[in-house]
Formats: C-alpha cells, sequence, structure tokens
C-alpha cells in the first residue's frame, strides 16, 4: 500500500516537473488564436480602423448600434452616449435648458442637487475615463520604438505619428472635460501598467499644466489647420482647446491667462475660420461646408446609431404640435426646452429681428411652470435631420 501510495507521488511530482517544465519554456510565445495588440498592430492597415473607435467613443454607445454590447455599464446605454452626456451636464444646470423626462436622478440636474451616486454624472465620469483608456492604448502601442519593432516605415510611419498625436489630443479633450467638471481627478497615461491599480490623484492646476503641455506639443505634430480628413483633429483643434483653457484659467489655477486666449483664437481665425453667415446651416445634416467648424463629431444615420448625439439632439426638442417633417425625423421625444432667461435676450422669439432665436411658441408657454410638462416652455428648433436644401437624412 505504501508503494502504490509513493508511486502515484512519484507520477504526480514528474507530471507537474514536467508541466511547469512545458509552460516555462513557452512563456514568451503568442496567443495562437484570437486577436492580440500583437496581430492587430503588426498590421498597418488596422491603425486607421482603431484610431476610428477612439473618434467613435464621442458618437457611438457601443460594440454595435443602437443598443447592445454597451461600452460602459451602470445605465441605459440608450443613455450613456459621451455627448449626450457631456451635452446634458453642461445645459441642464443652466437657464439654457429643461428636460421633461423623470428619468431617475436625470432631473437633479436641473434642481442643483445631485450626488456622487446620480447615476448620469457616474456616466459622464465613466465615459471620460474609458475614452482616455481607450487613447493611452493607442498611444502605448505606437511609440517610436514599436513602430520600429514592427517594421513600420516611410509614408506609413509618418502616417502612425500623425495617428498619435491625434490620439494624445482625445485624450487632452477628455482630460479637459474631466479637469472642468470634476477638478481633482485619477490620472493615467500610457506609461502607466496596464491592470487593476489606484491611480494616483492629481490637482486640477496640475491637470491644467499637463493638458496645456500636452496641447503645446502637439502645435508641430498635427495636420496644419483645415488639411486634415473630415472629422479629424488638426492644429486648429488643438489651438481651439487651447482658447477654452485659458478663457477658465482663472477658475482652474486661480491665474487668469486671457491674453494667451487671445492669441490661440487669433491663431484660430487667421488659419480661415469664419462665422457661418446662415446661422441655421450651422446644425444642419450638411454644416459640413460650413467655414464655422472647427472640430466635428462625425454622425451618420447609418454608421453610427445610437440614442445619443444627434439623434438626441433632433429627437428630445421636438413635441407637443411641432410638425416632425420640418425635422426630418418620424417622431419627437417632447424632452427639451429653454427658460424664459435665454428667451428674453432675444428681441423676439420668433427670429425677425435675430435669426438666432429659433424657438418654437406655438401651443407652447413661456413660463414655465412643472419642467415635467413639455408644452411649459419654449423648444429651441436648430437641430434638424434636414440639409439645407430641405431633404431629410
Amino acid at each position: 500500500m505504501m508503494t502504490s501510495k509513493l508511486i502515484k507521488n512519484i507520477l504526480l511530482s514528474g507530471a507537474l516537473t514536467f508541466s511547469v517544465a512545458a509552460c516555462t519554456s513557452d512563456l514568451d510565445r503568442e496567443p495562437p488564436f484570437d486577436i492580440t495588440s500583437v496581430t492587430v498592430y503588426n498590421d498597418f492597415t488596422n491603425y486607421k480602423q482603431i484610431l476610428a473607435k477612439l473618434y467613435a467613443g464621442y458618437a457611438v454607445s457601443g460594440q454595435q448600434g443602437p443598443a447592445g454590447r454597451p461600452d460602459i455599464r451602470g445605465i441605459d446605454e440608450g443613455f450613456s452616449n459621451y455627448l449626450r452626456q457631456y451635452w446634458q451636464a453642461q445645459e441642464l444646470p443652466t437657464d439654457e435648458a429643461v428636460i421633461a423626462w423623470n428619468d431617475g436622478s436625470l432631473p437633479d440636474y436641473h434642481q442643483m442637487d445631485w450626488t456622487t451616486s446620480n447615476e448620469f454624472i457616474r456616466a459622464m465620469y465613466n465615459r471620460i475615463y474609458y475614452q482616455i483608456s481607450l487613447c493611452n492604448e493607442f498611444i502605448r502601442e505606437t511609440t517610436d520604438a514599436k513602430l520600429n519593432e514592427r517594421g513600420i516605415t516611410g509614408t506609413n510611419l509618418e502616417e502612425a505619428k500623425k495617428y498619435r498625436a491625434e490620439a494624445r489630443f482625445l485624450r487632452a479633450m477628455s482630460y479637459w472635460h474631466a479637469l472642468d467638471m470634476f477638478g481633482n481627478v485619477p490620472f493615467i497615461t500610457e506609461n502607466d501598467a496596464v491592470g487593476a491599480f489606484f491611480p494616483k490623484q492629481i490637482s486640477r492646476t496640475e491637470l491644467f499644466t499637463y493638458v496645456e503641455s500636452e496641447l503645446k506639443a502637439l502645435e508641430t505634430e498635427l495636420t496644419a489647420a483645415r488639411q486634415n480628413e473630415y472629422g479629424r483633429a488638426d492644429q486648429a483643434a488643438a489651438w481651439t482647446l487651447l482658447t477654452k483653457l485659458y478663457l477658465n484659467a482663472q477658475v482652474y489655477t486661480g491665474t487668469a491667462r486671457n491674453t494667451e486666449a487671445i492669441t490661440y483664437a487669433n491663431k484660430v481665425i487667421n488659419a480661415g475660420y469664419t462665422l457661418e453667415p446662415n446661422y441655421d446651416q450651422l446644425f444642419l445634416t450638411d454644416n459640413n461646408k460650413s467655414a464655422e467648424i472647427i472640430f466635428p463629431i462625425n454622425f451618420d444615420g447609418v454608421r453610427t446609431k445610437s440614442y445619443g448625439g444627434m439623434t438626441y439632439l433632433v429627437h428630445a426638442p421636438v413635441g407637443g404640435n411641432m410638425d416632425i417633417n420640418a425635422f426630418g425625423i418620424d417622431g419627437g421625444w417632447g424632452g427639451l426646452r429653454t427658460t424664459k432667461a435665454i428667451v428674453n435676450l432675444f428681441p423676439d422669439p420668433n427670429g425677425t429681428v435675430d435669426e438666432r432665436a429659433n424657438f418654437h411658441t406655438s401651443g407652447q408657454k413661456l413660463e414655465i411652470d412643472d419642467i415635467f410638462t413639455f408644452t411649459d416652455g419654449y423648444p429651441i428648433t436648430n437641430y434638424r435631420n434636414v440639409n439645407a436644401a430641405g431633404q431629410i437624412g
């Protein structure tokens, strides 16, 4: 009996030794299956597709649209779109917008009584850091050393460096959102290890300095203003973000930087950007023709389906007796209106004197007695799913 046990132990020990030896000798092998960063980044044709995901992070909500396989959890995917969350966080706490929906903690924005448990604020925060993580990974995989290791040379190498610069811009923009809305936040870059750990917290002033330094470094690395593919970042995008950063420097750091704001605003103006002579054109489907738009987030009804972005901004302000055909949609969502504080800034609400006064007044009441009643307050009719010729889509 003892001999039998001894033999079993020897066999087991031998099997374990063999397994460890076999594993140890194969530690450097790449998995023979599935898609890995090695297989993806070895092929330069994949680089632009990965870059497209970074840009799409602002426009779509998941891996298939308009719902299914969401990027973030903890909130309905339809609500989770980056631009939708950003717009709500910026507009709903102000006089510019109210919304008639009593979804979860959404009314807290207007009532100015949100807490850390607000799922919409949490979704905005998660969106920001999901986007930063995506950018970090792309930047991590496109260092000069890795590009050289993978044999990326010539024009492909130059293009890869442009892609990397754009990823750094997108990361800087999301860090600016974190800086603006949350202040002292966790800080991670491509130099941090991948995995579960607690990132160090950075002060608002330190993050301001980081974003500023990134954008200034990118001035010479991004494509010249107005020379990049539509929807991709160029030098003017960096100048614009620097202008916004400097405009609020007093709040962010305690030191005004208005001179720098003027300097970078002038760089944008001198690059050939001008105010759109037809204000309404800015909000139509062919607004890509406008010389006013500096850095757009591209939306397409076929390729970027979601319940956020332009789908949200076109549908949410339509309701009551409004003509859905004029907006190029099959139905309104009866949500967004503005307050009288905004309406009263204009000589009249019908745009006779000032064409920017795009308010729908028929069937609506100027005073908002109940924010959950769509007919209380005037909807703003800027965004439409039609082009300048009135064609839908």
